[in-house]
């Protein structure tokens, strides 16, 4: 019975291993958080660069796809960090459109030269926001 027990949870702990919903393809580091069912269903983020621009502020690219057959409007918040992984402040949300089936990119610079990491926030955009 005991053996019979350790089988069943060895076969349980690998089926789940292997049940992964859908593997993160950026968000290695924690940066990309995507809000909701309809967002990660259908919502990929291809690629996520940052660098330096003048005045030592940090600049987000964000290379997102929409898997689906029809436009998609999303609400996009950063959080921008200081160097210890605090937050220094937010954006606003703010809406972004991706057309059917295309790849487009989100880029945003911070205000404050202090800005040393990000999360980068996707959610589904409120219908009464949408025009």
């Amino acid at each position: 019975m005991r053996s019979a027990t350790a089988v069943l949870a060895t076969i349980l702990v690998l089926a789940l291993a292997g049940c992964e919903a859908k593997p993160k393809q950026v968000d290695q580091a924690g940066r990309v958080l995507l809000e909701g069912f309809t967002v990660s269903q259908y919502v990929s983020v291809l690629r996520q660069e940052s660098d330096r621009v003048e005045g030592d502020l940090l600049r987000v690219r964000t290379e997102l796809k929409n898997r689906k057959k029809e436009n998609i409007w999303v609400d996009i918040q950063v959080v921008w960090k200081d160097a210890q992984g605090f937050a220094l402040y937010e954006t606003s949300w703010a809406p972004f459109m991706i057309p059917a089936r295309y790849t487009k990119t989100h880029e945003i610079v911070s205000i404050n030269p202090q800005a040393a990491d990000y999360e980068f926030r996707v959610r589904q955009a409120s219908k009464a926001e949408i025009k």
